[in-house]
């Protein structure tokens, strides 16, 4: 690979790579803000579970922006549809 190529796909790695982190994190966003509602609005005590099921939520982020950095640079746009 050329190297003007390599670092036009480098970047468009990390772009995907910052929108699939933002995706992420609305998505672990909106799973706390469902836990906090819950907790507030029944009798359902926050508790380790919780934080579990946010960590959780969170190291899949951080796995999913990984993973859709590695399979860009892997992987040029398109390919899988062929």
């Amino acid at each position: 690979m050329t190297e003007p190529r390599h670092a036009a796909v480098t970047a468009d790695a990390k772009d995907r790579t910052i929108r699939t982190v933002l995706q992420g994190l609305a998505i672990d966003v909106s799973v706390a803000v469902v836990l906090v509602l819950a907790v507030a609005f029944t009798t359902i005590e926050w508790t380790q579970t919780y934080w579990v099921a946010l960590g959780l939520s969170l190291g899949r982020t951080v796995l999913q922006s990984v993973v859709a950095y590695f399979f860009r640079l892997l992987v040029p746009p398109g390919a899988a549809a062929k």
